[in-house]
């Protein structure tokens, strides 16, 4: 499991709501994204260069939560005739007070070899049925040969998606398509700043499909999450030119609106407002995943590196890694291609990373679907946990499994009311939690904490003594922590907050 943290954002000018947003050409060499305390010296900077402040944040409605990250951050752009090196404006707004960063508004791109993905005609797998699996009454069901070897049809026993929403950023979608149009929910177009979500790629459809695509309507094949509710957020121009402000606004806008799961099949490099989105929608409860790219190297790009990004690569029908699928320790989980929608209507085989990513998007709503209390943590962990270890090229890899990650228990940690039964967080000093208690001695315990996202960081069984205090030393983070103290006279739990 990789490391994770957490990025604190201060927060300040809310002018705003009060600037345009930015509409881009498909060159935003000029761009920069800036944030800055002192809005009033960014507009004087901007207009002594003829440049254009506009709000990083322009979606209607966003949250007061991601106006508080975000409300301070805006898109600087400069005249196209413009010839100053961006790492010089870069320095010049460094020199500006108030200003916390700048950096370029880059593009973002497909993962290589999407558009080269050549139609095929699986035929469907044989020996791979579970004991007992869910057929849907999808017609081309049987050539959907994924789904026996993620024993994904096993898992719909239990889990089909339904109540939950996932977010796929991405290109567009066919809003006509006949396998998509019951699961859409209204979407966003960032390019335009509109809700006109057509697919102008091709791309976001296929991977719609593969997350969400609708089961057991006698049409066509069925997604993984096939009762999921499928919210696109396009990020293209009309060019199929894509940018990071559009994709910052995007997971922010899905946080906002009630997403439980982000799928992102595009690749990008690393910039702090980008991260800073991610991390506010794991902390709002939302699961993430990206895909690795189609090199057939080590290398992975992002958002699919992030820390709190699950990274998916790609496996076969042979069920072993795809030739061109990165690897390597940065990723976290394979996932197999399969059959999915295409844009202009029918089918169409798929098997890069760009379409095992909504894969994993579509097994996450599965287990949000069997455990609606989940944290992105857990369901991170029973995907992770649940995974099948395979053969391939390059050593063994984890593939996913649907049935073992929706069948592992998830139990929620909730906060609740202490009872009077004596027992306090006391202090907490270099990782050092000193409980006192006004119990009477020998009285059996059972201490436990965990963290905000559930996972429990320390566990203690023993009695109370005349001494009135338990120190104990988990391994903590700075933040918010839980602790749940159960003895026979009742419990108590409650929640402290650890700086380093």
């Amino acid at each position: 499991m990789r490391k994770r943290h957490v990025i604190f954002s201060m927060v300040g000018a809310a002018l705003a709501c009060l600037l345009s947003p930015v509409t881009l050409s498909a060159d935003a060499d000029d761009q920069f994204i800036v944030k800055t305390a002192d809005l009033g010296v960014l507009q004087a900077f901007a207009a002594e260069h003829g440049a254009q402040v506009s709000p990083l944040i322009f979606y209607p409605n966003p949250s007061q939560e991601t106006m508080e990250l975000f409300g301070n951050s805006y898109v600087l752009t400069f005249p196209d005739e413009s010839e100053s090196a961006a790492e010089d404006r870069i320095q010049m707004f460094e020199t500006l007070p108030g200003v916390a960063y700048a950096e370029p508004n880059a593009r973002v791109y497909l993962a290589p070899g999407w558009d080269e993905e050549p139609v095929e005609d699986f035929s469907p797998s044989q020996g791979m049925n579970p004991a007992d699996p869910y057929t849907p009454n999808d017609p081309l069901y049987d050539q959907q040969w994924d789904k026996p070897i993620a024993e994904t049809d096993w898992a719909w026993n239990t889990s089909k998606g339904e109540g939950v929403i996932i977010a796929i950023i991405d290109t567009g979608v066919d809003t006509t398509h006949e396998d998509l149009v019951d699961n859409l929910v209204d979407g966003y177009n960032f390019a335009l700043n509109n809700t006109n979500i057509w697919d102008v790629k091709g791309h976001g459809t296929t991977v719609c499909g593969m997350a969400g695509a609708r089961m057991d309507n006698n049409l066509g094949v069925a997604g993984t999450a096939g009762l999921a509710s499928i919210m696109m957020l396009r990020i293209a121009d009309n060019s199929g030119a894509m940018y990071l402000n559009w994709a910052v606004n995007a997971v922010n806008y899905a946080a906002d609106n009630g997403a439980k799961v982000i799928s992102m099949s595009f690749i990008g490099g690393a910039y702090t407002p980008f991260e800073t989105a991610l991390n506010n929608a794991w902390n709002k409860g939302v699961f993430l995943c990206g895909g690795v790219g189609n090199s057939g190297n080590t290398n992975v790009g992002y958002p699919a590196a992030y820390e709190r990004v699950m990274a998916v690569g790609a496996s076969n029908q042979e069920d072993t890694r795809l030739p061109q699928s990165n690897y390597g320790e940065k990723v976290d989980i394979f996932a197999p291609g399969g059959y999915s929608t295409k844009r202009g209507g029918g089918y169409v085989g798929t098997s890069l990373t760009s379409f095992t990513t909504p894969q994993i998007a579509g097994l996450a709503a599965l287990v949000f679907s069997a455990y609606p209390h989940a944290t992105p943590q857990q369901v991170w962990d029973n995907i992770i946990q649940g995974a099948d270890t395979i053969a391939s090229d390059v050593g063994p890899i984890l593939r996913m499994n649907s049935r073992k990650a929706v069948s592992k228990e998830i139990i929620a940690v909730e906060e609740r009311k202490p009872e009077p039964i004596g027992l306090w967080a006391a202090s907490v000093q270099s990782g050092v939690i000193r409980f006192t208690y006004d119990l009477p001695a020998s009285t059996s315990y059972n201490l436990r904490i965990f963290n905000v996202t559930g996972r429990e960081l320390y566990a203690e069984r023993g009695r109370t003594d005349t001494k009135g205090e338990i120190f104990c030393s988990p391994a903590l983070g700075s933040g918010v922590h839980f602790w749940r103290f159960k003895t026979s006279e009742g419990t108590s739990s409650g929640k402290f907050v650890y700086v380093r």
